[in-house]
């Protein structure tokens, strides 16, 4: 379970922090520098192939409180690609969206802003 406010995140069996990476079977803080993610041009597709590797069959992106996040075309390409069942919200809506799918049974992953 995940609950977030801004600049503040919680996740169940992990530390707090600012920003997540959560899969399946665990998550950790999100250095969105690893893979070169910015506000623009957005998550970039090694950040989402984690999750994939980690066995995610459905997908949350956070766009961030104020939606200043974006997904880059390349990254939507890789989802649709992969054929995974993909939903972008903003970071509040898409962490009540992971609760409610992980709850369910869902092998989710997702990737939550919680800032701008």
């Amino acid at each position: 379970m995940i609950t977030l406010e801004w600049g503040a995140t919680e996740v169940e069996g992990l530390p707090p922090g600012k920003d997540f990476v959560l899969y399946p079977v665990g998550g950790h803080p999100w250095d969105r520098a690893a893979h070169g993610t910015r506000h623009s041009p957005g998550v970039q597709p090694g950040d989402v192939r984690e999750l994939l590797e980690r066995g995610a069959t459905v997908i949350v992106l956070g766009l961030g409180m104020d939606e200043r996040l974006r997904i880059a075309p390349q990254t939507l390409e890789l989802l649709r690609k992969t054929g995974v069942e993909a939903h972008v919200r903003e970071t509040r809506a898409a962490a009540a969206l992971y609760n409610f799918l992980a709850a369910g049974g869902r092998p989710v992953g997702g990737l939550f802003h919680s800032t701008c």
